[in-house]
């Protein structure tokens, strides 16, 4: 397997080009209250008021600034550059309590310092090449104390596609091995994806 940069990297580049096109909402949604956060998310972050928080690959910030609505003081990060200008913009229009940084996860800037919680939610551990540094960083990340909320989909979803109508297993559950989205149904993608869009993930069996 190609070492995690060369991954990162790559995905990079086909995330900032599908980014404007993934439905960041407007700063006047956040500024009527709005939220895009499920009730299970909300029901395990029932207070969040002044407490700092690290949403790690936020997109274009939609989780992030809804948040940052119910009271917490938010930190994104994201790999593209044009997905933190759009969250950044949308927060500061918003008056929202939230800072963006473009960053890869396992290279980010020194400083960053420690949070109350780490969030990362929905569609986001497939995009990591290594799990263990990814842990090994959240945990360097979370104050004595902190949360780590993590919300996923069941991995197999990542290798179940629908051919005429049927269910079918598309993917290798157990094989640890990278799946480049050019070549899988179309809803695996993420939103915006093109058959044109270069992007590689990873299906982490729940016992890794």
């Amino acid at each position: 397997m190609r070492d995690v940069a060369a991954y990162t990297s790559a995905n990079r580049r086909g995330w900032n080009g599908i980014a404007a096109d993934r439905g960041a909402r407007p700063a006047q949604f956040f500024l009527n209250g709005g939220s895009t956060l499920d009730e299970v998310e909300l029901e395990f972050l029932p207070d969040l008021g002044r407490k700092s928080l690290l949403h790690l690959a936020c997109a274009n910030g939609n989780d992030s600034l809804s948040l940052a609505v119910h009271g917490a003081q938010v930190t994104g990060v994201d790999i593209s550059e044009v997905a933190v200008e759009i969250a950044q913009r949308t927060a500061d229009q918003a008056g929202l309590h939230a800072r963006f940084l473009a960053a890869d996860i396992y290279d980010l800037p020194p400083g960053l310092g420690e949070f109350d919680v780490v969030y990362m939610s929905w569609g986001g551990i497939c995009w990591m090449p290594d799990l263990d540094r990814w842990a090994a960083i959240v945990a360097g990340l979370l104050k004595p104390g902190g949360t780590l909320a993590l919300f996923e989909h069941h991995p197999v979803w990542e290798v179940l596609g629908v051919r005429a109508g049927n269910v079918v297993l598309a993917g290798d559950y157990f094989g640890r091995t990278p799946r480049d989205l050019q070549h899988t149904d179309v809803a695996r993608r993420p939103a915006g994806a093109t058959p044109d869009t270069d992007l590689t993930s990873f299906v982490w069996p729940v016992s890794q």
